[in-house]
């Protein structure tokens, strides 16, 4: 197998404006087999108590030709897919002590895995391939000592990319798409049709409600056609649970937490078994 090379498209550039859509045209030559993109932001001097970094990352996008979304997905649902398929999640920090800096990294693969001579991005088939992040730091309001500190939203993006010599013919690539989201108000089937412009090697489901275990808010998962006259997938939410857990070699998370005796936590990791706390300081009273 080829090695190989990782060109650093960015370092750590910090941006001016603290909510934008942050635009990088791509070489115009070039197989890569993936793009791994950091993202760093400074917490503010106080603490920054639940702002999830995940949250500041609307939709993190590979465009082709101006239109052509081949990557289009949300921070939170990118960062969890990654963890789900390859058993373990990218690099993080989640840290929410003040002036802190909390980083988590993503990973566009475009083949089944790196160096995949069959599947990757030929960047010469398009006239143009532009990554864009869509990011807010301000969800949770202005640049202030509890939120974030202003121009602080960093990208880093690197390459891993196949050497020009040794460049393989692609056969396609693949990409990660969320076609459908909603709010569901009441009990019932939600029917959504399948993207028909690609074939389709995986369908992801997530589901997120405070407080409330995931096998409430969805029961089970169907997948077929002809109104379900023939399925495909039929299945528990809690069965399809079980046969991806054992997948998973990695099934913890480590945060740094700024907390008060009356203080709550939201943690990324559903279910949670146990937890252990430890502190870094504490201030005893007479």
């Amino acid at each position: 197998m080829v090695r190989l090379e990782q060109a650093v498209l960015m370092s750590r550039e910090a941006q001016s404006s603290d909510t934008a859509l942050f635009r990088k045209d791509l070489p115009k030559s070039g197989a890569y087999s993936a793009l791994d993109i950091g993202i760093r932001i400074t917490n503010g001097s106080t603490s920054a108590v639940n702002l999830d970094i995940l949250d500041i990352i609307k939709h993190l996008s590979l465009v082709m030709n101006g239109n052509d979304y081949r990557y289009h997905i949300k921070g939170q649902d990118m960062y969890r897919q990654h963890w789900m398929k390859n058993g373990r999640p990218m690099p993080a920090s989640f840290d929410e002590s003040g002036s802190a800096v909390q980083e988590v990294w993503f990973r566009m693969q475009f083949g089944r895995y790196l160096g995949d001579p069959l599947f990757g991005l030929n960047l010469d088939r398009f006239n143009n391939v532009q990554l864009q992040i869509d990011y807010d730091a301000t969800v949770w309001g202005a640049a202030a000592v509890t939120t974030f500190t202003t121009a602080t939203f960093t990208i880093t993006v690197v390459a891993h990319q196949f050497p020009y010599a040794s460049r393989p013919a692609f056969r396609g690539m693949m990409g990660l798409r969320e076609f459908w989201n909603g709010t569901s108000v009441a009990s019932g089937d939600e029917v959504q049709s399948l993207p028909s412009s690609n074939p389709v090697l995986a369908v992801n489901v997530s589901a997120l409600e405070d407080n409330v275990a995931e096998a409430t808010d969805i029961t089970d998962i169907v997948i077929g056609k002809d109104n379900f006259s023939t399925r495909w997938v039929d299945g528990k939410w809690y069965n399809f649970q079980q046969m991806q857990n054992c997948d998973l070699e990695v099934k913890e998370e480590s945060y740094i937490l700024y907390a008060s005796n009356a203080g709550y936590k939201d943690a990324h990791v559903a279910n949670t078994v146990s937890a252990q706390a430890l502190a870094r300081s504490m201030t005893v009273g007479a």
